[in-house]
């Protein structure tokens, strides 16, 4: 069976997907454990929650595509574990990665 070809990490390595163990570690340091984000048990289980009740991309389905959600979003960003927007429902919006990547992008750096 055929393998898939090998994708180009940030840093130049070639990988079979996602970042090399390097560039890995080296964003795990600088971003620190995702439960000290935010990303805890409670936001876990609102996120499955969502993810069950919204299955399609929201930004997706604005362009009349249907794809599969396997991402929740905070539609305005939050700040830290005890900003009130961390769980707030109506905050929350189901992406696919794609269109999540392009959001984040957009964020960080400006308009596209």
């Amino acid at each position: 069976m055929p393998t898939a070809p090998g994708r180009i990490c940030a840093c130049g390595a070639v990988v079979v997907s996602g970042r090399c163990p390097r560039c890995r570690a080296t964003l795990d340091t600088r971003r620190g454990v995702a439960s000290l984000r935010g990303y805890d048990q409670a936001w876990r289980r609102l996120r499955d929650r969502h993810l069950a009740a919204r299955p399609l991309c929201a930004l997706c389905a604005r362009a009349y595509r249907v794809t599969a959600a396997v991402l929740v979003d905070h539609v305005v960003p939050f700040d830290g574990p005890g900003d009130p927007r961390r769980l707030d429902p109506q905050n929350l919006q189901s992406l696919c990665r794609a269109c999540h990547a392009d959001k984040t992008w957009t964020e960080q750096h400006g308009e596209k």
